[in-house]
């Protein structure tokens, strides 16, 4: 049996030789960490797509660890697989890359691995002034985004990501956040006048986080 990861934002291609044969195809699942409870997840969504033709979808208890999709001809295919909650919001997603699938096999159960879903954290900002800028300066400003130091007020020193935003825009977006505790800082790194603020942040699968600085 070969084990793949197939894409969830994306169909992925499972390339096949030609022919006539029909072959099983069962999906089952894992997860990076954890299980269907700890990550949350009710459902598995699957969605099969031929090079030409419609989609086959079919959605199982995430207990149940694997879904029939029915028996297909070799040929290329789309694959996609998500996790969802009780409500049907996905918070869990497949990274993937592609394999064979064809007349010559694989055979087995086709594997993937869930992870649990990133999401942006929004960041918006505000000074006395009422303005994003402080009283005549226009600024960049770095909005960045630390894993939480393991002691509290602890230093930020494992940065994620950083973007770069006017001090007018009065927002910034830092995308595709994987679930965690962190730590946002804003700083304009200008000696004077120096803006500078951080706020704790927990960021959930597929949840869009808010962060609202007030100077």
């Amino acid at each position: 049996m070969k084990t793949i990861m197939l894409g969830a934002a994306a169909a992925l291609l499972l390339a096949g030789c030609g022919g006539p044969e029909a072959h099983p195809l069962v999906v089952a699942w894992s997860f990076e960490s954890g299980d269907c409870a700890t990550n949350g997840v009710e459902t598995v969504h699957v969605k099969v797509t031929p090079d030409a033709g419609e989609p086959k979808e079919a959605d199982a208890a995430c207990a149940d660890g694997r879904v029939d999709m029915g028996v297909f001809g070799a040929g290329t295919y789309g694959i996609t697989v998500d996790g969802r909650d009780a409500s049907g919001k996905v918070v869990a997603i497949n990274f993937g890359t592609s394999t064979t699938f064809g007349e010559t096999g694989p055979f087995g159960d086709l594997e993937v691995t869930l992870h649990p879903k990133p999401a942006d954290v929004i960041v918006t900002w505000e000074l006395s002034n009422g303005s994003g800028c402080p009283t005549g300066v226009v600024l960049p400003y770095y909005i960045a985004i630390y894993r939480k130091p393991a002691e509290q007020n602890g230093p930020l020193t494992d940065k994620v990501k950083e973007v770069q935003e006017s001090c007018s825009a009065k927002t910034a977006t830092l995308e595709d956040v994987a679930p965690g505790d962190y730590v946002v800082e804003l700083d304009s790194r200008a000696v004077t006048p120096k803006v500078r603020g951080t706020a704790p942040v927990t960021v959930t699968p597929g949840t869009d986080a808010h962060v609202d600085l007030q100077f």
